[in-house]
């Protein structure tokens, strides 16, 4: 028996040749010491990102809220939440000391997307707010973009980002000329970096040109500090 146990065990370890005296060893598997880290890796930086651009009444707003009816109490507070948040950013606040007047326009009837369709939570779920400088003719809005307006994940769809670009540019024709821009000439973007949902975007004007009818703008989307510019981009539009 100890025999037929020993050549068992012989035969698990090493494989042999048909040679009369020669074998190989098997060798040891080796272990991954990078995959601990990576998998450590990973995770610290999902959680990170989620940490920094994502809050749980987000979260809400994505799964339960977008269900009730506009005028629910879930609802109201959800947005109550946003527009303290809004209000609490340091763009806003340095935007108010570097002479910007906050102006209202009469949104709901002259836009369908930005006011209305995209009006829900984990959309733009409350209404952009805009600042004007009537020395500089600069032109800043404050955009909420929530999680059902991604393309990959926790990214926003670049379509919408035309949208808002767009959006915020006909609000800048109508103040500095005092009329709607009718139509969109020509728009182009160049993207820079990716925009996180479930943030804050800041979209300003930096150049404004009008010959006749025509108003051209070069605008730029930052990030909820204003400090990191996400889009460049430029258009025309017919008054």
């Amino acid at each position: 028996m100890f025999r037929r146990l020993a050549a068992n065990t012989f035969k698990r370890c090493y494989t042999y040749s048909k040679g009369p005296s020669s074998f190989t060893v098997k060798p040891k598997p080796q272990q991954r010491r990078w995959v601990p880290w990576a998998i450590f890796g990973t995770s610290f930086i999902t959680g990170l990102l989620l940490t920094q651009h994502m809050t749980l009444t987000d979260l809400l707003a994505f799964w339960k809220y977008d269900k009730l009816p506009q005028g629910s109490p879930e609802v109201d507070q959800y947005k109550l939440e946003l527009t303290q948040r809004c209000e609490n950013l340091s763009v806003v606040k340095q935007l108010k000391q570097a002479g910007f007047t906050e102006v209202f326009p009469n949104r709901h009837q002259n836009d369908l997307l930005v006011a209305n369709t995209l009006d829900t939570p984990g959309g733009i779920a409350v209404a952009p707010r805009f600042y004007h400088n009537p020395l500089t003719k600069e032109t800043v809005g404050i955009y909420h973009l929530g999680m059902k307006l991604t393309g990959y994940p926790f990214i926003v769809h670049g379509g919408i980002l035309a949208t808002v670009l767009e959006d915020l540019m006909q609000e800048a024709v109508k103040i500095t000329r005092a009329k709607p821009g009718k139509k969109t000439k020509e728009l182009v973007l160049s993207y820079k970096m990716p925009t996180f949902a479930n943030q804050f975007v800041v979209v300003r004007t930096t150049k404004v040109e009008e010959f006749g009818k025509n108003t051209k703008l070069h605008a730029q989307i930052m990030d909820q500090t204003g400090n990191t510019t996400l889009i460049n981009g430029k258009g025309t539009f017919s008054t």
